[in-house]
């Protein structure tokens, strides 16, 4: 078996198995309550303590619409999603504070994000490792982004088809990550031990990956079981004393209990099942939760769909998150309603661009060296110096294998350049100037379009940018042609906004 190490711990391969404590909701919004459960997982025996990072408006939509509605047979039964989130988040100003306790408790502490700015802001903490919660699995442009974050991920598979979880892993190794831990997973809270199906394990062994148990029963039965059955890692929620109440509180284990787990191996065969991928009877209330795609604000006939106006949230009424990709870009075939499952019948076709591409050649030197100079594009490039022609000349001359130049047309007229810089691992980042005499005619958005044609016949899967905050104008061209996931970050005194584009479909 595969082993990677979290901290100074090695996880998989003959290692003891790790063990997780979730605090998820458990803290009460009571930040000493939460450093009291760091403490008690500890003296339990956990390696680690889970977090989970979002905000409810990061999960669903505020929206008190059927759908929105938690029809479930626990405590959760009636409640929307929106205020269950609400009640369970984590604030993220504690993340700090309770990663520290639990290094000085050589615990390692990471967290499950649930949304590219929940993984930029984990990545930023310094977190060891991501988890990859059972809905989120089926987000693939968000396991991609945490992939390429290049740190251990943990993922649970409760209600994922064998195809679906091959489907993950196969683009965490796409994006170059094989730090790998896949868990076994059934996402019923709590969960029945006859219903944990672990001779699965058994399956999932073949992707060869770090096995485990994300487990939500109340009983260690299962927990014994999975790590007879290979297993080296093991989940569960963790609460100091269920007295203290809060949504995860009726099926989470007590320190006594979590502690119980490494004693209690005689029952292990009762938990033993036939292996089993997909929603079981008591899974099918639970698939509704999944993520989708959802308009999330008011679209007019004919308006462009961006990441402003679609997006990935819970439940899952919509298209799979695996065609935002290929939505973003288009138009509504209709007028569309905020909180509407988005369906293909509201989606028209994708503009196509009105412009070509041609690589640029030495005859392009000096309309690119003009393009450069001009004062607006040197004030929303990284650097802002003027380019000598000397330094252009060593530039172009200098080109690495890894980067393509082109010139784009419009009636046989040069109206701009695009630049893509393999980046590894599929990925290429783009960058790209209109002419100046051709700004104001949306030709930004042709030369994006233009560029995903071109970068599709290098057998590019994924297009990367970096764009200065305040350049809203290109910003605003991302959007239109599909791109999604930005983020701000600072860097060097400059806030820029990374954003992405996944050009090659993620499969059937």
């Amino acid at each position: 078996m595969r082993s990677f190490r979290i901290g100074d711990r090695v996880v998989g391969g003959d290692a003891p198995t790790y063990f997780i404590a979730e605090l998820s909701a458990n803290h009460g919004h009571s930040l000493d309550k939460a450093l009291q459960t760091i403490e008690a997982a500890a003296k339990a025996g956990a390696d680690a303590i889970k977090l989970q990072t979002y905000t409810p408006d990061t999960l669903t939509l505020r929206s008190g619409a059927p759908p929105f509605v938690v029809r479930t047979k626990n405590e959760w039964a009636g409640r929307t999603l929106h205020d269950l989130y609400a009640e369970a988040m984590t604030p993220w100003e504690w993340h700090r504070p309770l990663l520290d306790a639990a290094s000085a408790l050589g615990m390692a502490c990471f967290s499950t994000p649930f949304d590219e700015t929940a993984a930029a802001f984990l990545d930023e903490l310094g977190v060891p490792a991501f988890k990859i919660a059972s809905f989120e699995l089926v987000d693939l442009p968000l396991v991609e982004r945490v992939a390429r974050l290049h740190k251990p991920i943990i993922m649970s598979t409760g209600m994922a088809s064998l195809g679906e979880i091959e489907g993950a892993v196969s683009v965490c190794r796409q994006a170059g990550n094989h730090e790998l831990a896949v868990l076994r997973c059934v996402s019923a809270y709590p969960a029945d031990p006859a219903s944990m199906a672990l001779r699965s394990l058994e399956v999932l062994r073949g992707l060869d990956v770090v096995l485990g148990l994300s487990d939500h029963t109340t009983d260690p039965t299962a927990a014994i079981t999975a790590v007879a059955l290979g297993a080296r890692v093991v989940e569960k929620h963790f609460i100091v004393d269920r007295a203290w109440g809060g949504p995860d509180a009726f099926f989470s284990l007590t320190p006594d209990e979590f502690a119980e787990m490494v004693r209690r191996v005689r029952t292990a065969e009762a938990a033993m099942g036939a292996p089993r991928f997909g929603p079981s009877a008591e899974e099918r209330s639970s698939v509704a939760f999944r993520r989708s795609l959802f308009v999330a604000a008011d679209v007019a006939e004919g308006e462009l769909l961006t990441s402003d106006n679609v997006r990935s949230v819970r439940p899952s009424h919509g298209l799979s998150p695996r065609h935002l990709p290929d939505v973003l870009g288009r138009r509504a075939a209709r007028a569309l309603t905020a909180a509407e499952p988005l369906a293909w019948d509201m989606v028209g076709p994708r503009p196509a661009p009105r412009v070509t591409l041609r690589a640029a050649t030495p005859a392009d030197a000096d309309r690119l060296l003009t393009w450069r100079n001009d004062p607006h594009t040197r004030a929303m490039s990284r650097s802002q110096d003027e380019v000598t022609r000397e330094a252009h000349a060593a530039w172009l001359e200098g080109a690495p294998p890894t980067r393509r130049s082109f010139v784009a047309e419009r009636d046989g007229v040069a109206v701009g350049q695009v630049r893509l810089d393999d980046e590894g691992d599929g990925a290429h980042e783009l960058s790209f100037t209109v002419a100046p005499e051709a700004r104001g005619s949306g030709l930004a958005v042709e030369l994006l379009r233009a560029a995903e044609l071109a970068a599709l016949e290098l057998g590019v899967t994924t297009l990367l940018a970096e764009i200065r905050a305040e350049n809203d104008r290109s910003l605003r061209a991302f959007r239109a042609a599909g791109w999604y996931g930005f983020v701000t970050r600072t860097r060097e005194t400059h806030a820029f906004v990374r954003a992405e584009r996944r050009i090659a479909g993620f499969g059937s």
